[in-house]
């Protein structure tokens, strides 16, 4: 059969059966075009026909460009699954080998106990000798001390129990306000010491309230002492934008 170059025109001489049925591509020997080329209807009897002859240039026959071939897929999801299955069973042999190795050692690590019972009295023991008679019990542990008149009072063993000093500042509510400096609200107040302890603040906590309802809350880092008992300061806080509807704000150190 006689292949001709869509391109330049060249004509081949091709067996059919080179081509196939379902047909390959092809690529030209003159100017290197490829192309599709299909066999219409009944492959025909290869014939004796040729290309002409292209000035100066001496042309080959077309060279045919096998299919690629296919990749297993199917062979190589099987020999992934049987790997996988594998290394899913030797682990499994693996960790049950270690959990049995290790129940052996724990086993093999508990002392045996042996009680009094389980060893039997010899027979003539148990028929001359009589059971030891049972100790009677201890009197509860007292403590003596002086009482007040002089004499011996018994007491707890319990020991008195210390009370930590600890500090406990607070806001004095009857001091704190709200001012209004140059169109913001200011918040001014004092704190004061009502522990036992020298004490600091860290933190300035402010509560908006509509009546009883809760609104929302701002915290403030305010770092103030150490207040002594008993001891009192002075602070202060500027506030933009308090929630809308907000009646009153009671203010929290921590």
């Amino acid at each position: 059969m006689v292949v001709t170059c869509p391109n330049c025109g060249s004509r081949y001489a091709v067996d059919p059966l080179a081509i196939g049925p379902a047909g390959r591509t092809v690529q030209c020997a003159r100017c290197d075009h490829r192309w599709f080329h299909k066999v219409e209807g009944a492959a025909p009897l290869p014939d004796a026909a040729t290309r002409p002859a292209s000035v100066g240039t001496v042309a080959a026959l077309p060279a045919v460009i096998p299919p690629k071939p296919e990749f297993a897929w199917r062979r190589a999801v099987a020999i992934a699954a049987v790997v996988v299955v594998l290394a899913a069973a030797t682990l499994f042999a693996f960790r049950r080998e270690i959990s049995t190795m290790m129940s052996y050692e724990a086993r093999a690590s508990t002392p045996i106990q042996v009680t009094a019972a389980s060893v039997p009295p010899p027979p003539s023991a148990t028929a001359t000798q009589s059971p030891a008679p049972a100790a009677p019990p201890s009197p509860p542990s007292v403590i003596l001390t002086t009482a007040n008149n002089g004499g011996p009072a018994a007491r707890s063993a319990r020991p008195p129990q210390v009370e930590v000093a600890r500090p406990n500042i607070e806001v004095d509510l009857a001091f704190s306000k709200i001012d209004v400096v140059d169109g913001r609200y200011v918040v001014r107040g004092q704190l004061v010491n009502n522990g036992k302890a020298a004490g600091s603040t860290t933190l300035l906590r402010l509560t908006f309230k509509k009546n009883e309802e809760v609104l929302g809350e701002r915290s403030f880092p305010m770092v103030e002492g150490p207040l002594p008992p008993g001891g009192r300061t002075s602070f202060s806080q500027a506030l933009d934008d308090p929630p809308s509807g907000t009646t009153d704000i009671v203010p929290a150190v921590e």
